[in-house]
Parts: C-alpha cells; structure tokens; sequence
C-alpha cells in the first residue's frame, strides 16, 4: 500500500512538475503571457481556433502572446509581417511540429509533415496532377458524379445533409483524381463509400485527438509506445489503387490523373529526395491519396454546409446566386470548368464562406533553428508558433463588421483591398495548399448542381461554437431546410 501511495505521489510531483517547469518562459522574455488558455480546448468546450481568437482579441495592442499547450511554450503571432515571414521561410518555420512514427509510413510521406527535403520531393511530384489542363478534365468528372448526389438528397431527406455531401466528396475525389468507377447509378450508397464515410465512435475520436495531442506534448512517449495513428487504413488504401492502376494497364489510354503519375513513377521501387532519403512508391502515392481524402472529404462537406446555411439565412444572396447559376444552365446545359470558372458571384460567396468558417481554423509552426521575427522577438529552436487564421479572419481591423456575411468582399472592385496575409482559407507562403484550386472548383460544382435543384427555407439558426477540435471549425447541428424548386423557377 505505502508502495503504491509512494508511486502515486511520484508521478503526481512529476506531472505537476512538468506542467509548470516553464510557466514563466514567456514572462521572462518580456512577452504578455497567458496560463491555462488551452483548458476550454481539454474540456471539450471550444475547438483551439476559437482559443486562439480569444487571446487575439483580449490583447488587441499586442504584436504577440505566449500561452501554453500544456507544457509547451506557444507563441500566437498578430503582426502581419511576423506571419509572413513565417509563412516563407522555408529554413526556419517548415516544421508542423508533430512527432511522426517514421514505422507508420502512410503518415511518414504526407505532403503537409515536417521533413523539408521530403516535402519538397512530394510537392514536386504532385504539382503536376492540379494543371489547369488536367483540373478541366476533373471538373468533367465531378459533374459526371452529382447526378448521384441529387438523387440522395431528395430520396434521403432524413440523413443530415453534411453527412451526404462527404459521401458524395469521397466518390467524386475518387473520380476525379484516382479514376475509381463512381460514375454509377447509387455511388454514394456503395460499401466502400459507407464504411470509409463512416463517423468514428467518439471513443475513437477521442483517441485521434489523445494521439495528436501526445504528438505535441510528449512525442518520446510516442515513439517508446510506437503508437501509430491513420495505420488501419493503409492496406485499404494501397489495395484500391493498386487495383485501378491494374484496370488501367489492362485498358488503353490516359485520364492525366493521380493514377498515371503512379503508373509512370511505378517501374522505380523508390524516389529520393535531396538528403539521399529513398521513399518506396507504392507507400508513397498511398500516402498522398491519404491525405487528398483526409484533407477534402470533411472541410469541402463543411464549407458546403455553411454555404447553404447562409444563403437560407440571406435571401437576396440565394436569388442573385440562383440568377447566375440558372443562366449557366440555360446557356451551356452542363458544367465544365470554364464555365464554373465564370460564375463570378458564386466565387464571392464562396470566398466569403471560406472567410468566415476557414476550413483550417489555425496553422500551426515550430522553429527548427533560432529565428528573429521582423517585430525583432527571438524564437528559439523548438518553439511553436501559430498563424490563428479564424481570428485573423474575424478581426475589425481586417474585414469590416466580420459577423455579417457579405460576398461584396470580394468583389472585383474590393477584393484587391484585402491586406495580404489577413485572409488564409488555404494557408500562404510557400506552402500553401496544394489543392485549393481543386477545392474550389470542387465546391463550386456541387453548390452549382444543389442549387440548380433547390432553394433554401428561411431558417433562424447561426453558428455560435465549433466542436472542439485541434484545427478545424466543425458545427454538426446546422440546421436549412432544402426545397425541390419548381420548374421554371
């Protein structure tokens, strides 16, 4: 019993030690610091983005604040030239900052990890599947699947709508960049499609989240553990691409997808990057068609979502976007990409939506090397710093009255009065997502065809909380009411 007593007070005096070890960090280096900042996040009150923009606005004369996840030392930036700079140095602030298991190699090669020559390698092989060449083919392929989306929206008016549309980004990503069969009556209720779109159990979730966050905070326990996080997928994964490019040898001719660059690259075992480290293909392209799924099937299903919720609640909005999209229809029958492209004010809605839930609510970076921002504060090795986008996004200073939704913004006249690194939906700087134009075009198609068929019912709902989540503003109760539109109208 002392035994166990002994034991329990050691781990507690060590915990307790851990956690305060460098509660002054920031004090002493005479920035404004917060403690405790991160708990609304650990209880499950609010998602970290919504932290972040908490400590952004409570110290609005500030270039920075230090806070801290649990232990570690975090630096929240404000300055706009301290977020450029970090944004585009490549040297210093290339580091997400979480601890990878270099066993776990479905995560190991992913475009948005930590290695820098390997990113580089990875950006450059994947740079040529979004041309706008081989984008005009994909758009033709999205709308190829949206029949099946229309279909599933009025005969399963039950299901929640967001939960739809990820079915319907699974089979039309799956389309458009792998070359999956989904151009089929009933995609979207396929097994494949129902096990993948499944929603994980909130213990997993919960678990997910444990394992990011031990990433962060204690990655040695991590690698001792050699706890792997996405590894249940990888067989899945690396089974559904070896069998379409199987099809695909067998079948003549080129789509200019995802699928041929891993046929061309196929016959080499493996590729190198600068530092002489050999990554294997076939663990290769898994990874990236990972992370095109991971980093699409949700945030597309939730900009969706939000952009609907909106359109119900600004009618003027929903008729002038109704207006555009029934002119396309009436002109050309059928989408493509220089059609979509030409939509000007369903990309200002868009834009604004994206502006107002950014799909990655905060960006985080570590210093891999001591660095002095432009504001003249030293980072060293190890710290962490944060870009807090949905803060950025919301802040007076930078969009005029940020609650109200006003895809005026960005028009052509007011666009070019947006400050540069104020509006981040797809990141900046060097790194800036690599599929955002995907995205977009991605969006505008499925908003295109729901909006062909539906109009929206007044709703009074607003978006007030996220779900707690480490980057992304997640709301699973928004609540419209989609209406069949009557012909002619």
């Amino acid at each position: 019993m002392i035994l166990i007593i002994s034991i329990f007070v050691c781990v507690l005096v060590t915990v307790i030690y851990y956690f305060n070890v460098n509660n002054n960090y920031w004090k002493i280096r005479n920035v404004v610091q917060v403690n405790y900042a991160a708990w609304d996040f650990f209880l499950g009150k609010c998602s970290l983005p919504e932290v972040y923009r908490n400590i952004y606005n409570e110290y609005p004369n500030e270039d920075y604040v230090g806070m801290y996840l649990n232990s570690k030392p975090v630096l929240v930036l404000k300055n706009l030239e301290d977020i450029r700079a970090v944004l585009k140095d490549s040297h210093c602030f290339h580091s997400r900052g979480y601890y990878v298991n270099d066993k776990e190699d479905l995560i190991d090669n992913l475009l948005f990890m930590n290695d820098y020559q390997r990113w580089k390698l990875v950006r450059q092989k994947i740079t040529p599947v979004f041309t706008n060449k081989k984008l005009k083919s994909m758009s033709h392929s999205i709308y190829q699947c949206s029949d099946n989306l229309i279909n599933y929206l009025k005969n399963y008016q039950c299901e929640k709508n967001k939960s739809v549309y990820e079915k319907f980004n699974f089979v039309a990503i799956g389309s458009a960049i792998f070359g999956l069969d989904f151009v089929t009556k009933n995609a979207l209720q396929s097994p494949i499609v129902n096990a993948l779109c499944k929603p994980l159990p909130f213990f997993h979730r919960c678990l997910f989240s444990l394992k990011l966050i031990i990433s962060i905070q204690f990655p040695i326990l991590l690698k001792v553990l050699n706890t792997k996080i996405f590894d249940d997928y990888k067989n899945l994964i690396l089974e559904v691409i070896q069998k379409v490019s199987k099809c695909r040898q067998e079948t003549p001719g080129k789509r200019d997808d995802y699928i041929d660059m891993y046929m061309e690259i196929q016959n080499d075992e493996s590729i190198q990057d600068a530092s002489g480290y050999k990554v294997n293909i076939d663990q290769f392209v898994a990874s990236q068609a990972f992370s095109f799924f991971v980093a699409g099937v949700e945030t597309t299903a939730s900009a969706v979502d939000y952009t609907l919720l909106e359109l119900a609640n600004n009618k003027h909005i929903l008729h002038k976007v109704h207006k555009e999209i029934d002119g396309i229809f009436h002109e050309y029958k059928e989408l493509n990409y220089d059609n979509v492209e030409s939509m000007e004010y369903l990309d200002m809605v868009l834009s604004e939506v994206l502006r107002k839930y950014p799909p990655i609510g905060s960006m985080q970076r570590m210093a891999t090397e001591d660095a002095i921002l432009p504001s003249n504060l030293k980072v060293n090795k190890g710290i962490y710093v944060i870009i807090p986008t949905y803060a950025l996004h919301m802040d007076t200073k930078n969009f005029e009255e940020p609650d109200i939704f006003d895809p005026e913004r960005f028009s052509a006249d007011n666009v070019s009065k947006i400050k540069k690194y104020t509006y981040l939906p797809f990141s900046g700087g060097n790194r800036t997502c690599i599929g955002a134009k995907y995205a977009r075009l991605h969006m505008k198609i499925m908003l295109a065809v729901v909006l062909r068929e539906f109009t929206l019912k007044s709703c009074m709902y607003r978006v007030t909380t996220f779900e707690p989540n480490l980057f992304t503003l997640s709301n699973s109760n928004v609540q419209y009411e989609l209406i069949p539109r009557l012909k002619g109208v």
